[in-house]
C-alpha cells in the first residue's frame, strides 16, 4: 500500500463530513443510547419501554451495559461504515473525479487499498473512543467504578465493532460496479433486510451479517452462548473477499 496514498485517504476522512457524522453516531449516539437502555432495563419501573428493553439488559452493572454497547455497535457499526465504504468509492465516480485518479502516479489499486484500510482504522478509532466514552456515560447512570469484570466485558463491543466494520466492505464492491455511492447504500439497505429475515428465521448463526448482533445478546443469552467460534470468524474471509474483489474491480475495469 502506497504511503502517499494512504496519507491522502486518511487527510480526506479526516476532514469528510461523512465521515465525522458516522464517527460522531458511533462513538456518542451509541454511548448515550446504550446507557439510556441499560438505565431503564436495570431500573425497576414497568414501563412500556422498559418492558421492551428488559430482554435486551444481560447480566448486571458494567457487564450489563458493556453488553448493550456492543449489541448497539453491531448494528450502527454495519450501517456507518457501509455508509462510509460506498461514499469513498462512490464518490469517484458521482463527483467526477475518477479520471483525476488515473491521472496520479500512484496505481488505483494501491489508492483503494488505502480507502478501504483507512476506514477500517476508522471504525477501530471509533469503539476505542465509544469505550472510553462508555466510563463516564456508566458513572452518570449510577453504575459506580469499573471493576475487572468490566475490563473484560469491554471486549466483547470492541470485537463487534472490528467483525461488523468487516463485513461492510462487500459494500465497495457494488459502489465501485455501479459507479455511484448509491448502489452501495441500496445493497448496504439489502443486507440489513436479509439479516433480519435470516435471524427470524433461525439461520443467523450462519448469515455472516446477523453473528456479530446475536453474539453480542440481541437474539438472548441463549443464542448469544450457542455462537461458535467459526461462525464469529466468518466475517473475516466475507470482509477480505469483499475487499480483494473491489480492489480486483478496480485493478481490471475501464473507466
Amino acid at each position: 500500500m502506497s504511503s502517499a496514498a494512504w496519507d491522502v485517504e486518511q487527510l480526506k476522512l479526516r476532514r469528510s463530513a461523512v465521515a465525522r457524522t458516522a464517527a460522531l453516531v458511533l462513538v456518542v449516539g451509541s454511548c448515550l443510547l446504550a446507557a439510556a437502555f441499560t438505565a431503564v432495563g436495570l431500573g425497576g419501573g414497568d414501563s412500556q419501554m422498559a418492558v421492551k428493553v428488559r430482554p435486551m439488559v444481560h447480566g448486571t452493572g458494567w457487564e450489563a451495559y458493556l453488553g448493550m454497547l456492543a449489541q448497539i455497535l453491531s448494528v450502527a457499526t454495519l450501517l456507518a461504515v457501509g455508509i462510509l465504504v460506498a461514499w469513498v468509492l462512490g464518490r469517484e465516480f458521482t463527483d467526477g473525479t475518477v479520471h483525476g485518479l488515473q491521472a496520479l502516479p500512484t496505481p488505483l489499486p494501491a489508492i483503494v487499498r488505502a480507502k478501504l484500510a483507512a476506514v477500517l482504522l476508522t471504525a477501530v478509532a471509533c469503539a476505542a473512543g465509544a469505550i472510553v466514552l462508555a466510563v463516564p456515560a456508566g458513572l452518570a447512570i449510577g453504575l459506580g467504578a469499573p471493576d475487572e469484570a468490566a475490563l473484560r466485558a469491554a471486549v466483547r463491543p470492541l470485537v463487534v465493532v472490528v467483525l461488523s466494520a468487516l463485513l461492510a466492505l462487500p459494500v465497495g464492491l457494488v459502489a465501485s460496479a455501479r459507479r455511484g455511492y448509491l448502489p452501495g447504500i441500496a445493497a448496504l439497505l439489502g443486507i440489513v433486510v436479509l439479516t433480519q429475515v435470516a435471524t427470524v428465521a433461525g439461520a443467523g448463526a450462519w448469515f455472516p451479517w446477523a453473528v456479530p448482533g446475536l453474539w453480542a445478546g440481541m437474539g438472548g443469552a441463549a443464542a448469544a452462548a450457542d455462537v461458535t467460534l467459526l461462525q464469529l470468524l466468518l466475517a473475516v474471509p466475507v470482509g477480505g473477499l469483499g475487499a480483494f474483489a473491489t480492489v480486483r474491480w478496480w485493478s481490471t475495469a475501464e473507466l
